[in-house]
């Protein structure tokens, strides 16, 4: 640890700071996330020192998640897909004035999740082979559809309308190649289909554009009730913001833990990190019937689990070679083309890197949630104009996030598509917050059936650890059918003196 600490020179924490001003503005542009950020990096980074090439790529891809909370919360528009659940609490608090509070609140989880995703990084360090080899794909596939199950039961509105937006999520993750077979589905003969729908396109037309278009149709700011005195765009809320996060404590700390946890398994990605951790949240809470309409635990959960994921994804991409995420794939490559290979190596002879690299990811995170707190209350301000000038930048912005995904003329089309999609379930009752868990979730949902069908046929269910997930939603729709039973019974007793 004290060799990691020694290498970072003052040369080396300017070009951290390098890695984390760039990343912190180019990921709060919508659709241009981690990927985009280390595209533009390698190049210059390849001209560097390995050592400082080390440092500005690390810096950069472990808080290119962390500037998500401003355009999440202000504008209901996630910087990418890592940033979605934030929206669920975040935007009806910035909608009722409380914007510079929940930005605070998700930004100093974000630091706090990230202190921890490095500190378990570092601890986790000689036991990550056997958690990494835990759990097989009966359990991630029970781990998936319990979280869709769960999310459904604490979305705003009916459970049922909550599911059928979950399942239309899946079938329209199916659009595309199917994995083991090849064959085309839902493609009617398009070859852009034949890649399906891009994610970061679908989320900005789901959410972005969505709102652009309820918020022409109010006419009024996005804050529309409130007053400048009340949005919390001074110290005060955000202190308030970073006083939540202490006194939810708990749910940072474990929803930071379910984000390390996600983030060391290959293949499971930010996305599923921060809905199992709002989904855990959600069902825990006393105040689980705010979720969804503004609960700062909600922005809290996500953002923790978010942040905390980069320490865990670490984990498989230093230790075994195995990128744990898409990002992670392309740092990889990147490590490799400086002369720096992952592997057992970063454990013994490389140690002294391995540490510099966590004591980067707590220093960075630092500097980011510094850099993005400044910023935030400025843009805060936005929130208060009205909406006939904020529009046409705003749609343009999200026009532009969302050709980025492949730079395909198609994307713009599924952009405004989702966008009339999601108005459609708003307007209608249907939670887009379960669409589109079900959009990310699916694939990952399919793919660990089909493997868990092929290794132990139906048996797979029987497995101790599938057993014990699938058992979650039975107990969380025991608990509200209870709870629902209670308040009947206490509304009729209210009720019949009166009658």
């Amino acid at each position: 640890m004290a060799e990691g600490f020694a290498l970072l020179s003052w040369d080396i924490l300017g070009w951290a700071a390098l890695g984390v001003l760039l990343a912190s503005s180019i990921s709060v542009m919508p659709g241009l996330g981690g990927a985009f950020v280390l595209a533009i990096l390698i190049p210059f980074a390849f001209a560097l020192e390995p050592i400082e090439a080390v440092a500005i790529l690390t810096a950069a891809i472990v808080v290119t998640s962390t500037a998500n909370t401003i355009t999440g919360v202000l504008f209901g528009i996630p910087g990418s897909a890592s940033g979605v659940a934030t929206i669920f609490d975040g935007y009806p608090m910035a909608q009722r004035g409380e914007g510079g509070r929940a930005v605070s609140a998700g930004l100093v989880a974000s630091l706090a999740g990230g202190i921890l995703g490095a500190v378990a990084l570092g601890a986790v360090l000689p036991i990550a082979r056997p958690m990494v080899l835990a759990f097989g794909p009966p359990e991630f596939f029970a781990l998936v559809l319990v979280a869709v199950i769960v999310i459904a039961q604490i979305q705003d509105g009916e459970t049922s309308r909550s599911l059928v937006a979950g399942g239309l999520g899946f079938m329209a993750a199916y659009v595309g190649v199917e994995g083991a077979t090849a064959q085309f589905r839902f493609t009617f003969g398009s070859g852009y289909l034949s890649e399906g729908f891009p994610l970061i396109a679908v989320v900005i037309g789901l959410f972005a554009i969505t709102e652009m278009i309820d918020l022409g149709r109010r006419r009024t700011a996005i804050a529309a009730d409130a007053s400048t005195d009340s949005m919390g765009l001074g110290w005060s809320g955000t202190v308030q913001g970073a006083k939540d996060v202490l006194v939810y404590w708990k749910t940072t700390v474990s929803s930071s833990l379910i984000g390390v946890i996600v983030g060391i398994i290959p293949g499971m990605g930010s996305g599923a990190a921060q809905f199992l951790a709002y989904g855990r949240a959600a069902t825990v809470s006393p105040n689980r019937a705010q979720f969804g309409k503004g609960a700062v635990e909600g922005v809290i959960s996500s953002d923790a689990a978010t942040n905390s994921k980069e320490g865990g994804s670490l984990v498989p991409t230093l230790v075994f070679g195995v990128p744990g995420s898409a990002n992670m794939a392309i740092l990889l490559a990147a490590f490799i083309g400086i002369g720096i290979t992952p592997g057992p190596e970063m454990v013994t002879t490389q140690l002294p890197l391995t540490w510099m690299i966590i004591w980067l990811i707590v220093i960075s995170n630092i500097m980011a949630t510094l850099l993005s707190l400044g910023a935030a209350i400025p843009l805060a301000r936005l929130t208060m104009v009205k909406g006939e000038r904020l529009i046409p930048a705003i749609i343009l912005i999200c026009l532009w996030g969302g050709f980025t995904a492949s730079f395909n003329a198609g994307d713009l089309f599924v952009v405004v598509g989702f966008g009339f999609l999601g108005y459609a379930l708003k307007r209608y009752g249907y939670s887009r917050s379960t669409f589109v868990i079900g959009f990310v979730l699916g694939p990952l949902l399919e793919r660990n059936y089909i493997l868990s069908q092929r290794l132990f046929g139906w048996s797979f269910l029987l497995r101790p650890w599938t057993m014990a997930i699938l058992s979650i939603p039975v107990l969380v729709i025991g608990a509200k059918l209870y709870a629902d039973q209670r308040n009947r019974r206490r509304d009729a007793e209210l009720v019949g003196p009166t009658s």
